[in-house]
């Protein structure tokens, strides 16, 4: 009798059992994937003092300080005056103020751009939370400073038009430091360190009168974070001084193409990056999970 069953040439036999390899490994890397975000979707609710993941917290502050010093340090040189941290602006606006000095129009902007940046990122809800490249999201907040950076070079150099330059650049800056604030374990300050280091200082000494009296001291973890900071902004202004140094003339204002891509990056594929970074301590995480539940159902039995 003739048999009715087909029989598949070996490489196609082969070929099915790779694709159902490949499709069993998808499944696999996406339930890795999940496992890695709910790990870091709960880590970001934590506060500051408890996070396990406190080194990558530590990662990104000094991401976002030193694109933040590298911006602040082409301003300088391109535009005469820092775009970032306002209270020398403010100092400045009441000099030129007695002055009469026509150049305050320019340091005003300046503050108010970088408020409006701030409203923008209190405004924008989950488009401009700081906790998304910690959650493994996208950022569309972090995005639109990056485009803000690359739209006021082109209106430095090739517009020659330095006043809208200076306000889309604090405008890019008002929103990184504000969508990095509303992190919930608490703020990182991306643009300016002075209230970190007041902060860092003040828990300091209340660590040593503790140690001092022999009482309880604080955590200082937020400390270290500040001071990672302020170690950020230092690194990306040397970084501004050594690139300007040698492309400023080139290049001019788009040199800050650079802080742009690395603020892009963040926004987009860096949180993705971070997710499957994450992956094998998910899955080692969960395995161990696993076996301590095998365990207690053991004895339970027993």
């Amino acid at each position: 009798f003739g048999s009715s069953v087909s029989v598949l040439p070996l490489h196609h036999r082969i070929e099915r059992l790779l694709l159902q390899h490949c499709s069993i490994s998808s499944d696999l890397l996406e339930l890795a994937s999940c496992r890695a975000v709910e790990d870091m979707v709960a880590a970001s609710k934590m506060p500051m003092d408890k996070r396990p993941d406190f080194g990558r917290v530590l990662s990104i502050a000094a991401y976002y300080t030193t694109l933040s010093g590298m911006l602040n340090g082409f301003a300088l040189s391109e535009l005469g005056a820092p775009i970032g941290y306002t209270s020398g602006a403010c100092v400045n606006a009441g000099r030129l103020m007695g002055a009469g000095d026509p150049a305050l129009k320019n340091i005003l902007g300046i503050c108010v751009s970088y408020i409006f940046g701030g409203f923008l990122a209190g405004a924008g809800g989950q488009l401009t939370d700081g906790d998304a490249i910690f959650e493994g999201r996208q950022s569309p907040g972090m995005l639109l400073a990056a485009v803000l950076i690359l739209l006021g070079a082109h209106a430095k150099k090739n517009l020659g038009r330095p006043w809208l330059a200076c306000q889309l650049w604090a405008l890019s800056q008002g929103i990184t430091n504000a969508v990095a604030t509303r992190c919930t374990s608490g703020p990182i300050r991306a643009t300016h360190t002075g209230g970190g280091q007041t902060d860092a200082g003040l828990f300091l000494g209340m660590w040593f009168r503790g140690w001092y009296e022999c009482k309880a001291v604080p955590n200082l973890r937020k400390v270290v974070l500040n001071m990672t900071c302020t170690v950020g902004m230092i690194v990306g202004g040397l970084l501004s001084q050594k690139v300007y140094s040698k492309y400023g003339k080139q290049y001019g204002a788009w040199l800050g193409a650079i802080p742009a891509g690395m603020l892009a990056l963040s926004a987009t594929a860096l949180p993705q990056m971070i997710v499957h970074m994450n992956e094998p301590k998910a899955e080692k995480k969960k395995e161990e999970e696993e076996e301590e539940e095998e365990k207690k159902a053991g004895k339970s039995k027993a």
